[in-house]
């Protein structure tokens, strides 16, 4: 499995950062069109929509699990 590069970003009309993966929210609320500068890092912050970050801890765990 292939880890295809993804980050945060903040929406208009979001309260939250949401991670954005091939113009989707992890979360599935969000689409997002054009090439926004995607954020790496602070995957821990309270700033950070909370269900984007649980599906990134688990597609991080699942990498890990099959290298």
């Amino acid at each position: 499995m292939e880890f295809i590069e993804g980050g945060w970003t903040w929406l208009i009309g979001t309260s939250k950062w949401h991670y954005i993966l091939d113009h989707r929210s992890l979360c599935g609320k969000w689409f997002l069109l054009g090439n926004p500068e995607l954020e790496q890092g602070n995957d821990n912050s309270p700033d950070n929509c909370k269900q984007c970050v649980k599906k990134l801890l688990k597609m991080k765990e699942k990498l890990n699990a099959n290298n």
